[in-house]
């Protein structure tokens, strides 16, 4: 007997036990069930659009913003699937062969990874690479962050990285605003 015959009788005796118990119990490997931590992580990039010149010399590359954002999966009480709302639509992890998934970005079990991840992103896009920072969403906040850590003040405590991680929220933030 080949394996290929060994592969198709397994197959078929499982498809005969779950005809005859309805519908197959979902095991560890293919049901989505979140660790104890419970929270996962997904890196995403988006560009922010620019107004664009009909007769521009010199065409800018896009913008990027990279976020880390943490998803915290609920238990939908009606299907039993695990879910998360993302604003718009409920996405449901689903596994391929590297991971879960969340719509076509893969999660992550520990923010480091995904940091490291929006690194490599960062590196692929030509961006100058800072160290991945929770910012405030506030503005004076910013502005305090980039004065405590301006390099031109001397400062042997300041931080670049912080210093142009503040300067490049700020930036987006305007350009939102605007």
């Amino acid at each position: 007997m080949t394996n290929a015959q060994r592969k198709a009788l397994s197959r078929m005796a499982e498809m005969n036990s779950s005809s005859n118990s309805g519908q197959p119990a979902p095991t560890l490997s293919n049901a989505f069930c979140p660790h104890e931590a419970g929270a996962y992580y997904l890196a995403s990039v988006a560009t922010v659009p620019k107004i664009i010149k009909l007769f521009a010399k010199e065409i800018e590359p896009p913008d990027y913003t990279y976020v880390v954002t943490t998803v915290n999966f609920e238990q939908d009480p009606d299907t039993g699937k695990w879910i998360w709302f993302d604003g718009k639509e409920k996405l449901s992890p689903r596994k391929n062969q590297d991971g879960w998934r969340l719509g076509s970005k893969k999660l992550y079990d520990t923010r480091e990874g995904a940091e490291a991840e929006l690194q490599r992103m960062m590196v692929k896009n030509g961006d100058r690479v800072t160290k991945v920072h929770d910012l405030p969403d506030c503005m004076t906040t910013l502005r305090k962050i980039r004065s405590a850590h301006h390099p031109d003040r001397n400062n042997p405590d300041s931080d670049h990285d912080l210093y142009q991680a503040a300067v490049e929220k700020i930036d987006r933030m305007r350009a939102v605003g605007a």
